[in-house]
């Protein structure tokens, strides 16, 4: 397919959320797909709402998702070229002044047919339209008008969009029969719905793109849900960039509503958390440690690279988001632990001695690699006869805080000798507290 023009038209009255990402998107790989243009056009001609931060922040979002755009436009700055096609449709007699405002004559009877690519034909019966004002009274355009201009102007083969649009296509198709203009193609995205099957909401998770980013999830994970939002290639899963470009297309995107699964999100993120590289991730979780403040950023400067990219290794095994992963590397920091108090159980006057001891001879032990610590542990065990079953949790809970994490061998040797000698003491002192 040749020359293949596409644009993402928000309006700017709020952040990008879900569905607005998800339109970006299919116009992206669509563009990519096919070696064409994606267009970023800025939707702003409701002065009263539209807002210099909500573009800002829809730029960013397409930034950290990775959509670049090739032409950026901003609807305000072609007011003069809209009130000129305005003139053009009032001398040809298709348009009249009414209220100070410009209305379009919309057809009374007959019918307006759409051929969508995704939903196929779709008719309208035009006596359920009525006319409708393409200038405002301040000599603003309105959406519908503003849309045809700019999409013939700067060459659109195809309008992707969200399904809410569909019955704007009519008048938009008048509009360009006025004017004498061929029409893209159009395709229309069906709704994106909750698992409870109604209209997508804050309610079912769906939040701003940057605040996915801020609860710890990674570009590829949300640009591989989205793709999966409506559109699949047999039964693959999980996605890279290049493979989504290579394969996308709009023969595949289903003409029936998504449903908005986290879960499946969060499966995704895990995905791409064990896939990502270890230098990128080590950077991403010292990133998500200040941010949740786990740690200032000189604490995570101090633990030195390759201790950082030890625990992102470990640590990805067993979290979902890097705010989980930011949160289970606090006992990599000096400092109190808290125990749960569902845990405190744990901790029973008979382990006194047994913690007592592998402590002593932990605070001796001078290869504290994860090897050292746990032919240190085992041997003290054999000495005193016991299982590491016996005390693997309540020394597990006492330098990390958590029941679960990584192997507690490996979790000792990235604490480090004296954090994990020092919370053994403390563990230690509570259950001798106990039993005074």
């Amino acid at each position: 397919m040749a020359n293949v023009r596409v644009r993402f038209a928000p309006s700017p009255t709020g952040y990008l959320h879900v569905g607005g990402a998800r339109t970006a998107l299919f116009n992206w790989l669509f563009a990519r797909h096919h070696g064409g243009t994606f267009i970023l056009r800025i939707e702003d001609t409701d002065r009263t709402r539209s807002t210099e931060e909500a573009i800002v922040q829809i730029q960013e979002s397409l930034r950290w998702l990775g959509l670049d755009w090739d032409e950026y436009y901003r609807q305000t700055e072609r007011f003069e070229r809209h009130r000129e096609v305005a003139e053009v449709l009032r001398r040809k007699g298709v348009a009249y002044e009414s209220e100070g405002a410009l209305w379009f004559k919309a057809p009374v009877t007959g019918t307006t047919a759409v051929e969508d690519l995704i939903l196929g034909r779709v008719e309208f019966a035009n006596s359920e339209f009525k006319d409708f004002v393409i200038l405002r009274s301040d000599g603003t355009p309105t959406y519908n008008f503003a849309c045809v201009v700019d999409d013939h102007d700067m060459g659109m083969t195809h309008v992707i969009r969200g399904d809410e649009h569909m019955n704007n296509t009519p008048k938009q198709l008048w509009i360009y029969g006025a004017l004498g203009w061929d029409p893209p193609a159009f395709a229309h995205i069906p709704l994106i719905l909750g698992p409870d099957r109604t209209k997508l909401s804050k309610r079912h998770g769906a939040v701003s793109v940057l605040e996915y980013r801020r609860r710890g999830f990674l570009p590829e994970a949300l640009v591989n849900f989205l793709a999966r939002l409506g559109w699949s290639h047999g039964d693959q899963e999980i996605f890279t960039r290049e493979e989504l470009i290579r394969y996308f297309d709009l023969d595949g995107v289903r003409s029936s509503a998504a449903v908005f699964d986290e879960t499946k999100l969060l499966w995704l993120n895990h995905e791409w958390l064990k896939r990502t590289d270890p230098e990128r991730l080590a950077d991403l979780l010292a990133e998500y440690i200040v941010q949740e403040g786990v740690a200032t950023r000189e604490a995570v400067a101090a633990l030195g690279r390759e201790r950082l990219m030890r625990a992102a290794e470990l640590l990805r095994e067993r979290n979902r988001t890097l705010v989980d992963m930011a949160h289970a590397a606090r006992f990599l920091f000096p400092g109190e632990i808290p125990i749960p108090d569902e845990a405190k159980e744990l901790f029973r006057a008979e382990l006194a001695g047994p913690l007592e001891e592998i402590a002593k001879a932990l605070e001796a032990l001078e290869d504290f690699s994860p090897e050292g610590v746990e032919s240190c542990i085992r041997g003290k065990l054999q000495e005193l006869g016991l299982k590491l079953r016996d005390v693997a949790l309540p020394i597990r809970v006492a330098v990390s805080g958590r029941k679960v994490g990584p192997g507690l061998f490996d979790l000792l040797s990235l604490a480090g000798k004296e954090i994990t000698v020092s919370r053994l003491r403390s563990a230690l002192q509570a259950i001798k507290s106990g039993l005074e």
